[in-house]
C-alpha cells in the first residue's frame, strides 16, 4: 500500500492512543492462495485503522498447495509450532482479539485447539471461514457425532465470520446460539492502479485471438478442465493460466484436466505462467480480454474481485458468494461443470464488444462500492471492538 493511499485511508478516522491489538492466525505467502493474499492486504492496511496486528503464520511447509488433507509430520510440525507461537503471543502481547482464518474441513481439529487456547488465555476470538458452499455440503454429510464435534468447535469462537450469505443463513439456522457475521473480501487501491497501468508485458505478444484468463490454483475443482475444453472449441480464443500446480484428491479427475490442457496446448493456444508475484498478477489481467472462473466451490474469490477491478468482463459459476458479487448484471454465471455452457458464454462475449464494455464498467463500479479496503477494514474494526467489549 502506498504512502498516499495510507494517508487517504486514515482521513476521517478518530485518533486512537490505544491501538486495538489483533492476533491474526493466517497463512502468508508462499503459497499465494486466496487466504494468504487476503492476509497480506489485511497486514498492509492494519496500521491505518489503528490495529496493531501480529500474524501467526500457518502456511503449509515449502509453500505446498493441495486439495488433499495431508496427515504428514511436516504438517503436524507446522501446526504445533504455530500453536506454540500463538500461546506466546496470547501470553506476552495480550491481544484484544484473535482472528482465526480457516478453510474448514480437516483444519477443524486444529481450529478447535486454537480457539480453546484463546479461551484458556481469556482472549475473545473470531473464526473466519474462507470457504462457503462446500462447508454446507460437508456438514450435511456428517454423522450426528461428527456434526456435534464440528458445532462444538464453532461455539468455541465468540463470533463466526463468513464471506457468503448462503453460509451465514445456514449456520444461523442450524447451529443454535451461534453468532454469525458476514464480512467480504477487499481490493486495495494500489492493486487497481497496478492493474490499470501495466509497466511491462508479461505474456507473449498478442496473437489476434481473444485471450481468456484463469487465475488460481491449477486443480480440477477450479473447473480448469472444463475451461480448457470450452476454449478448445473456440479457434479464435486462447487460454492463459496463472497459478501454481496442486495435488488432487480425485486422480481420475486430475488426469482428465491434464488431458484437456494438453490437447489445448497442442493447438498452440495455451499459455501457462505458473505462480506470479501479486504485482505481476494484477498487470497480467490487463493483457487479457475475458476472465473465467468456472469453480466447483468457493468462498469469495479474490481473483474475481481483482479481475473486475482491472476492467475484465467476468464469467463464473454460482457458488459461494459469487452470485452476490456479480448480481445486477456485473458478470455472467454458468452452471458448474458444463463446458458447453461455458463455451457459449465466452463465444457470446467475444462477438459483443458493447456487452464486454458494459460488464467492465459495472464490475469496476461494484468493486469500488462494496469491496474497498476502507469499507472492509472499518467493518472488521467495528466487529473487533464489539466482540472485545471495546465498542
Amino acid at each position: 500500500m502506498s504512502s498516499a493511499e495510507g494517508d487517504e485511508l486514515e482521513a476521517g478516522l478518530p485518533a486512537s492512543p490505544d491501538p486495538l491489538r489483533v492476533c491474526l492466525w493466517a497463512p502468508l505467502p508462499p503459497p499465494l492462495g486466496g487466504i494468504s493474499r487476503w492476509a497480506v492486504r489485511f497486514r498492509a492496511a492494519s496500521p491505518h485503522y489503528t490495529l496493531d496486528t501480529t500474524i501467526v503464520n500457518i502456511a503449509p511447509p515449502d509453500g505446498e498447495v493441495s486439495e488433499r488433507s495431508r496427515f504428514d509430520l511436516a504438517r503436524f510440525g507446522v501446526a504445533f509450532g504455530a500453536l506454540l507461537q500463538l500461546n506466546r503471543v496470547l501470553r506476552d502481547e495480550k491481544p484484544h482479539i484473535c482472528h482465526v482464518t480457516t478453510s474448514g474441513f480437516w483444519a477443524t481439529p486444529r481450529d478447535a485447539l486454537t480457539l480453546l487456547l484463546c479461551r484458556l488465555r481469556g482472549v475473545p476470538s473470531l473464526l473466519n471461514f474462507r470457504s462457503s458452499t462446500q462447508i454446507v455440503a460437508w456438514r450435511e454429510a456428517m454423522n450426528p457425532l461428527q456434526r456435534a464435534g464440528f458445532d462444538a468447535t464453532l461455539r468455541l469462537a465468540d463470533c463466526v465470520v463468513v464471506l457468503a450469505a448462503e453460509l451465514e443463513e445456514y449456520l444461523r439456522s442450524e447451529v443454535r446460539g451461534l453468532r454469525v457475521e458476514r464480512v467480504v473480501n477487499m481490493i486495495a487501491e494500489s492493486e487497481k492502479a497496478a492493474a490499470a497501468e501495466p509497466e511491462t508485458k508479461l505474456l507473449p505478444p498478442a496473437s489476434g485471438r481473444t485471450r481468456v484468463i484463469f487465475v488460481g490454483t491449477r486443480m480440477p475443482l477450479k473447473g480448469l478442465g472444463e475451461l480448457a475444453d470450452a476454449v478448445y472449441d473456440l479457434p479464435d480464443c486462447e487460454l492463459v493460466v496463472v497459478g501454481p500446480h496442486a495435488g488432487a484428491i480425485d486422480l481420475e479427475r486430475q488426469r482428465r484436466m491434464d488431458a484437456s490442457l494438453e490437447r489445448l496446448q497442442e493447438t498452440g493456444r495455451l499459455i501457462e505462467t505458473g505462480e506470479l508475484a501479486p504485482e505481476d498478477v494484477t498487470r497480467v489481467y490487463r493483457e487479457a480480454d475475458i476472465f473465467a472462473l468456472p469453480t466447483y466451490r468457493e468462498g469469495l474469490p479474490n481473483t474475481l474481485l481483482e479481475a473486475m477491478a482491472a476492467g475484465l468482463p467476468c464469467i463464473a459459476t454460482p457458488v459461494g458468494a459469487i452470485p452476490e458479487v456479480v448480481e445486477g448484471d456485473c458478470g455472467v454465471l454458468v452452471p458448474v461443470g458444463e463446458s458447453a455452457a461455458l463455451r457459449d458464454a465466452i463465444a457470446a462475449l467475444v462477438v459483443d464488444a458493447s456487452r464486454r464494455a458494459a460488464l467492465s464498467e459495472r464490475g469496476k463500479q461494484r468493486v469500488a462500492e462494496r469491496y474497498s479496503v476502507d469499507a472492509v477494514m472499518r467493518a472488521y474494526k467495528s466487529l473487533y471492538e464489539d466482540v472485545a467489549g471495546r465498542g
